[in-house]
């Protein structure tokens, strides 16, 4: 019984150290976390994007899959309409000139609001839980989490 108990402990404490974090909640319906810019991307916030969908997304240039669900969501929102839809792109990474060059050679659209995790601040991948691991979110015209990694169809039929 002693083994159990103490084999269940194990295990939860395990299970929690794997949940995101954040000082911000992921959840359907409510308000998606800001993203803020770093002093070095400029002040302020993506205001511009208000009244459209935002599909955004954070990958890694040594994360291939992520680098796929990047391409494949620059697409997507290639196709949809952009009066309806803009496409915010979010390297982890550091190097900025790496991701640029990933971004040309991915075929990503320049028209893409693309950022380094240096033109974000901390704040932003805390809020969005992806220290921990590379997501997508879409978020609605009014700036509530309709999605968390959305899948192409689900954007689609949301957007359409």
């Amino acid at each position: 019984m002693k083994k159990f108990f103490i084999l269940s402990l194990v295990f939860a404490a395990f299970l929690s150290s794997s949940i995101p974090v954040g000082s911000h909640s992921l959840v359907n319906g409510e308000e998606a976390p800001s993203i803020t810019l770093s002093s070095k991307a400029g002040s302020g916030s993506l205001n511009e994007l208000d009244g459209k969908y935002v599909v955004v997304n954070f990958w890694s240039a040594s994360d291939p899959q992520s680098r796929i669900t990047n391409q494949n969501l620059s697409k997507l929102a290639e196709a949809l309409p952009s009066s309806k839809v803009r496409f915010v792109s979010i390297c982890t990474d550091s190097d900025e000139s790496l991701a640029s060059q990933i971004m040309k050679a991915d075929g990503i659209n320049p028209a893409v609001v693309s950022l380094s995790s240096s033109d974000v601040t901390a704040q932003v991948i805390d809020d969005y839980q992806t220290a921990t691991g590379l997501r997508s979110f879409l978020i609605d015209p009014f700036g509530n989490l309709v999605s968390v990694s959305p899948s192409e169809e689900a954007i689609k039929t949301i957007i359409s």
